[in-house]
């Protein structure tokens, strides 16, 4: 089990209160910081539990918090007991958000604000520690805080746990115990701590013929089609100019049972709530017209 404490200060806490509106969101937010910090770094290897004590000073509002962790893994280390373990597991933790005595490298409060909103040129990777280069600086940090700096969750958590930054007559947040201040952040600093919007990666380009029936059409510029491939509709952009204007000049008519042979470029994108799939034919090959004559042998 390990102690830290966090503290708001400003005018506005000058009698030691602090409005249960802004209260409770933040006592959350540290909890999800502790628990996404914690499965960051340790996957679900390890279950965090965050417990709250009051502490209160002239002029501030300190919360008192005690991380204790327990393995969840049947597996026990021979020459640790299990409460060791889980004070070790603790202390990693918070070393790495820098909420505890500060150690050689800075943990993840520090290293945003030396980063102060700036966009990372290069992370090299060592092999007990990592590199940051922005412009002609750098920065060496370990490895966790590079976990918990690359983590949407932890910094997410983050940007909560300093929002009654936000809030006039706060203008303070402290971490570290109840003698030593370990890391300060000001609200003027607070921009620097915004979770970066996360971006989705692209995971397949891909060029293929496929072969679909009209659902409906749309004219509108950027307006998409909805084409049925034989299993599921989906709406596809259609760029291929030519069969475009050919619509456009009423060359090309549909009816049910119609069926466009396309190139169809395909997209597929890893969001943060899974995944993303986008159409677009570049090119119809063919409109096979719907039968409507019996074929007879010969004819």
């Amino acid at each position: 089990m390990s102690t830290f404490r966090i503290t708001y200060n400003g005018s506005a806490l000058e009698s030691s209160e602090m409005d249960v509106r802004e209260l409770a969101p933040a006592l959350l937010a540290i909890g999800d910081l502790l628990e996404a910090a914690t499965i960051a770094i340790y996957s679900d290897q390890i279950k965090p539990q965050v417990n709250v004590k009051g502490s209160f000073k002239t002029g501030s509002f300190g919360i008192d918090f005690n991380l204790a962790t327990s393995l969840v893994s049947k597996v026990r280390d021979l020459f640790a007991g299990e409460n060791a373990a889980a004070i070790a597991n603790a202390i990693a933790i918070l070393g790495a958000l820098g909420f505890i005595a500060k150690t050689a490298k800075p943990g993840l409060f520090a290293v945003l604000k030396w980063i102060k909103g700036r966009a990372i040129n290069r992370v090299e990777v060592l092999e007990d520690s990592a590199i940051i280069y922005i412009d002609n600086e750098q920065l060496n940090i370990e490895l966790n805080v590079l976990v918990l700096l690359r983590d949407v969750s932890v910094r997410n958590a983050t940007s909560k746990v300093l929002a009654p930054l936000e809030q006039d007559g706060i203008d303070t947040f402290s971490a570290g115990s109840d003698t030593e201040i370990v890391e300060t952040v000001y609200s003027k600093e607070l921009s620097w701590f915004t979770a970066p919007l996360p971006t989705d990666e692209l995971l397949l380009d891909d060029v293929r013929k496929m072969v679909f029936s009209i659902v409906s059409l749309a004219f509108k510029e950027d307006n998409k089609w909805r084409l049925y491939d034989g299993a599921a509709t989906i709406h596809a952009s259609i760029t291929d100019i030519d069969f475009l204007g050919k619509v456009d000049r009423n060359q090309v008519s549909f009816a049910k049972g119609d069926v466009l042979v396309c190139d169809v470029r395909v997209l597929q994108w890893q969001t943060t709530s899974g995944a993303k799939t986008e159409y677009e034919v570049i090119k119809v090959l063919e409109h096979r017209v719907s039968a409507r004559q019996i074929p007879l042998p010969g004819l």
